[in-house]
């Protein structure tokens, strides 16, 4: 599919994109927007190239990456060796702010512990998203976890505050740009919760626009130059 495309640019960038406040979501006048979304939107402006939002659930934008049956990219993803076999990842347009941990109001533990320190106990349950990353450094030591310790589910990070909440698990990682709005949402109080910040994990996690193999080389390249490589 790309060799087939790779001597022609596209008309028109498909970007695919999931409510995630306040990365990339859909305002009350239904204009796309967010962090990720206003450098996205002007790297393509800078090539020539006009983008169609299009509003998909987060792992069916994962599967179709995957499938490569058209040209299409998503913002807003951490970049992992799983990810860098399907799709092609951008330069980077947003830095977090450092990870940090959700957990209930009564979560028995220090603050100030580290990240290591905390998945290294055996009594501490975590809950993630399936199929997402937690970046490279958090990635890394849940990794580590003993299975039992660790619970995958399918639903949105709100349904997940709700699960802390209700004691299904200790805690969950998750942005400090995003602890607010996914405990709002969840029609919860912050007091409810513990925020644990981590003194071991850095803010080094960047954020990329993730496309398909089927997006030419020569488009990548020239949306690469747009975004330029100066750190965030």
């Amino acid at each position: 599919m790309a060799s087939q495309l790779a001597a022609q640019e596209l008309p028109v960038v498909t970007m695919q994109y999931y409510e995630r406040k306040p990365f990339h979501y859909t305002s009350e006048t239904g204009k796309v927007v967010g962090l990720v979304v206003a450098p996205t939107e002007q790297a393509f402006a800078k090539i020539g190239i006009p983008v169609k939002w299009q509003l998909v659930p987060a792992n069916r934008i994962l599967d179709t990456l995957k499938r490569d049956e058209s040209p299409l990219c998503s913002p807003g993803w951490y970049k992992n060796p799983e990810r860098m076999e399907y799709a092609q990842f951008s330069e980077p347009i947003y830095r977090d702010k450092p990870l940090v941990g959700l957990g209930n109001a009564d979560f028995p533990v220090k603050q100030g512990i580290t990240a290591k320190e905390l998945f290294a106990r055996p009594e501490t349950r975590l809950l993630i998203k399936q199929n997402f990353s937690q970046g490279a450094y958090m990635d890394k030591i849940i990794a580590g976890m003993p299975t039992a310790q660790v619970q995958a589910v399918p639903v949105d990070v709100t349904n997940l505050v709700q699960m802390i909440h209700a004691r299904r698990a200790d805690l969950i990682v998750t942005t400090q740009e995003e602890v607010e709005i996914y405990v709002e949402q969840a029609a919860l109080k912050l007091k409810d919760f513990r925020v644990l910040v981590f003194p071991d994990v850095p803010a080094v996690e960047k954020r990329y626009i993730l496309c398909s193999k089927s997006v030419p080389a020569s488009l990548m390249a020239k949306l690469n130059k747009a975004i330029g490589t100066k750190p965030l």
